[in-house]
């Protein structure tokens, strides 16, 4: 399951969005795939037609906690061609909503203009569950 081996190479993506003296807390890595019932249709009607068409409609991410922002990268391939940033800082936060069961950790900002909701699994990279849910305990604390 794990899609990147080496942490340092999703923090490497977030240098050009830092600010100067940012730094990086914690990173993970997250998709956010079509509705179940969207790939249960696909699938059952189109094997692998749809599940092509599944993995071309599921968006990757990396995200990142600083001591001052919460960024996050939408990208496409391995070596992170970075296609959106969105970034909140961590004193205007708008509400977010997060979980953790036992293979994901869902996070999600409930910004009007800038939605953004994934969900983290625990083998996305090494250290990924406990950097997920810290980042997702920080957000919470940060609005609640």
């Amino acid at each position: 399951m794990a899609r990147f081996n080496d942490p340092g190479v999703v923090q490497a993506a977030f240098q050009s969005a830092l600010e100067p003296g940012e730094t990086i807390r914690h990173v993970a890595y997250g998709v956010k795939q079509p509705p179940i019932a969207v790939i249960a249709l696909l699938t059952a009607l189109f094997i692998l037609p749809g599940l092509i068409a599944i993995a071309i409609m599921t968006k990757e991410y990396v995200v990142a906690l600083t001591d001052r922002r919460f960024i996050v990268l939408r990208f496409k391939s391995k070596a992170i061609r970075v296609e959106e940033t969105l970034a909140w800082r961590l004193d205007a936060l708008p509400p977010v909503k997060t979980s953790t069961g036992g293979l994901f950790t869902h996070i999600a900002v409930e910004d009007p203009a800038r939605p953004f909701a994934a969900k983290f699994h625990r083998l996305g990279m090494p250290g990924q569950r406990e950097e997920a849910t810290a980042i997702a305990a920080a957000l919470e604390g940060q609005t609640g």
